[in-house]
């Protein structure tokens, strides 16, 4: 079986160097508290014994590799910490608050659980434990659906324009042809019939494109104009037709 990516970033804090001393002793301090059970009391006299900013990494390291998961980004943005009681989760939070995470705390199947759910939370929470490769699979696991994203909504746009495009064109040449039908058409003025002609065998082209096609060119306006007077005529008729 593969491994998740949940393994792949605890693969990646158990190769950290932990070179300082005190770091060392924060993380054999918190090995020992997981051992013998999480607390908050205990979890906190590590916290506390912390001597630098490396010290508090490891710390949370320590409590990821244990107590933690992650899923993969290219599915959805989730970290969890599972505690088996509510006050180890509580002390936890507040000492991910000091350093500027903010968790939430919700219960599961009798345990409590902080997590984060933000991408770019997700992102900074893994560069602070020391997974910067993980960080930056986050980072481009978002990009890369933003882009996917936009794209989508791209071709949505596009695609919404061609559709409203040909049922105009659709609704010029019903008008058309109920003025044939009637034998009313050749008496719209020549100029007329020619726009009008020209929109129903250019499906595709905009009525600046459409201008360019008469000799000499005429505008947009001009275009939509002569096409309005083809609807006018036609709706003159009536429903019959007559």
């Amino acid at each position: 079986m593969p491994e998740s990516f949940s393994q792949k970033v605890k693969s990646q804090l158990a190769a950290a160097e932990v070179r300082k001393k005190c770091c060392r002793r924060t993380g054999e301090d918190l090995e020992a508290v997981r051992e013998s059970g999480w607390g908050a009391e205990k979890l906190s006299s590590v916290w506390n014994r912390c001597r630098c900013e490396n010290c508090r990494a490891v710390f949370f390291r320590g409590i990821f590799c244990a107590a933690g998961s992650v899923t993969d980004p290219a599915k959805s943005y989730q970290l969890d910490m599972s505690f088996p009681d509510r006050e180890s989760a509580e002390a936890v939070r507040d000492m991910a608050g000091e350093i500027g995470f903010s968790f939430g705390l919700a219960s599961r199947r009798g345990r409590s659980v902080l997590y984060l759910r933000e991408s770019g939370a997700v992102e900074d929470f893994l560069a602070f434990l020391g997974a910067t490769a993980a960080s930056f699979e986050v980072m481009n696991a978002k990009i890369d659906r933003e882009f996917r994203g936009n794209v989508n909504r791209q071709v949505n746009f596009d695609t919404a324009n061609i559709e409203k495009q040909l049922r105009a064109v659709k609704k010029y040449a019903d008008a058309a042809e109920k003025l044939k039908a009637a034998g009313r058409y050749d008496l719209l003025p020549e100029e007329v019939r020619f726009t009008g002609e020209l929109r129903i065998a250019n499906e595709s082209l905009t009525f600046e494109d459409l201008g360019k096609l008469h000799s000499p060119p005429i505008s947009k306006s001009g275009v939509k104009h002569r096409l309005e007077k083809i609807l006018a005529a036609a709706e003159e008729l009536g429903e019959n037709g007559t």
